[in-house]
């Protein structure tokens, strides 16, 4: 890409960068690119695994073959586009029945029609294949420095997830360097798992269901440590949060980045659910003794000669092969970037290091309360979303604000080179 200039101020590689290339990054990229704001050669994606790759990982990681959210939840701009692909190519039958609001697609479904829309844009020819590691804002510009070199960009959107911040259960932290213990989303194989390993599940919500029912086969002992009842949701929190209006001015009521937002989106997510499908596949599985179920708290596990031996408080025992913890992520501020911007940089970081961004364009807010040339998607904007924000339908969402309010400014900014130009 050329450097860009404009009256007079800083050149830059890029009109518009994108940190992170999953559902968030890639529905910013056509959004923009399909409302005309950018030209291709203007934009670009820095993003090391591919596009949405890290999403499909985790969906295979977990056994995750259908969504939660509806068909109407995808990275496109119609909202029935994904409905229509599957009507075009013969694939109704992946659009699966809910007993709350429109059907849901499979997950070969939703990536399908998510490469086609990356194919119709030709997203992977502007995507960097490299991590950032610092943002500095500028008054003109955003320097991004990269494993592959530093990037200047007029603006830059920051689309990234948990950045590796997983959560361990206590008594698994002295484990986690060994091979008796992983975790789900720190590069799990199932394929890798032996056709006759006993294995334990740590978890109760829909990761563990899901990777439980998948693992459960003829040979192999699979035991779910869930020391809680199951709670069955069929989405993530009540419909209200959907409609990004009412009922987020309660989040907006409190000051940004505030212990008391962070609480309100914490008590709005249903989080450790099972939704109903997920729920009845586990709950035939564990009438068929494929699965066992051990309602209890493992206490103490160790290492001995390459299996691990656990302890449960009900005095209870297992030596398992191995043991996966699908206990969910860490803090959403806690990956390595942002902790580098909260080290160094002059953006406003509140509670526990969430971002104080701006509730009608998720601009990121400087020290001196001006809104910097950073926005936020994803789970690090659910301080102004809900708890929706990290989902599909957070990023549609949050690419109606931030392609809103970026189509203003580079309207201002057009002006501003045209007027430099004839002078």
């Amino acid at each position: 890409m050329g450097r860009r200039t404009g009256t007079g101020e800083t050149a830059t590689d890029a009109l518009v960068t994108i940190v992170g290339g999953g559902v968030h990054g890639v529905h910013l990229a056509v959004r923009l690119l399909k409302r005309g704001l950018v030209d291709r050669s203007e934009l670009r994606i820095v993003d090391p695994p591919g596009l949405l790759e890290s999403f499909r990982r985790k969906c295979r990681q977990c056994g995750m073959v259908e969504f939660r959210s509806p068909f109407v939840h995808h990275v496109g701009t119609d909202p029935f586009s994904l409905r229509n692909f599957a009507r075009t190519h013969g694939r109704e039958d992946e659009l699966r029945s809910t007993t709350v609001g429109a059907e849901r697609p499979t997950a070969s479904l939703f990536f399908d029609h998510a490469g086609r829309l990356c194919d119709r844009y030709d997203l992977e020819s502007i995507r960097l294949d490299a991590r950032v590691t610092d943002l500095v804002d500028r008054h003109n510009c955003v320097e991004i420095e990269t494993t592959d070199g530093p990037v200047s960009s007029r603006w830059c959107l920051l689309a990234v997830g948990y950045g590796r911040s997983v959560a361990y259960p206590e008594w698994a932290t002295e484990l986690v360097s060994t091979d008796s213990v992983s975790h789900v989303w720190e590069g799990f194989d199932p394929d890798a798992v032996d056709e006759t390993a006993s294995v334990g599940i740590v978890g109760g919500g829909i990761t563990a269901a899901q990777l439980a029912t998948t693992l459960a086969q003829p040979g192999r002992d699979v035991v779910l440590f869930a020391r809680s009842p199951f709670r069955v949701e069929t989405l993530e929190a009540s419909t209200d949060w959907m409609h990004f209006s009412g009922v987020t001015e309660r989040l907006h009521a409190h000051p940004p980045a505030s212990r008391a937002r962070a609480e309100l989106v914490a008590e709005a997510r249903y989080d450790g659910t099972i939704p109903p499908y997920a729920f009845r596949r586990l709950k035939r599985a564990l009438e068929r003794e494929r699965v066992e179920l051990e309602r209890s708290e493992i206490a103490v596990a160790t290492e001995a000669g390459g299996t691990v031996v656990v302890t449960c408080r009900d005095g209870s025992a297992f030596c398992l092969d191995e043991l996966i913890c699908a206990t969910g992520f860490g803090s959403p501020y806690d990956g390595a970037l942002f902790r580098q911007l909260r080290r160094k940089s002059t953006l406003q970081a509140g509670y526990r290091g969430a971002p104080s961004l701006d509730d009608d364009t998720l601009r990121w807010v400087r020290d001196d309360g001006t809104p910097s040339r950073i926005a936020v998607s994803g789970v690090a904007a659910q301080q102004v979303l809900g708890p929706f924000a990290r989902n599909v339908i957070g990023a549609r969402r949050a690419g109606e604000l931030i392609v809103g309010f970026l189509e203003s400014e580079l309207d201002g900014e057009k002006r501003r080179v045209d007027r430099y130009t004839r002078t």
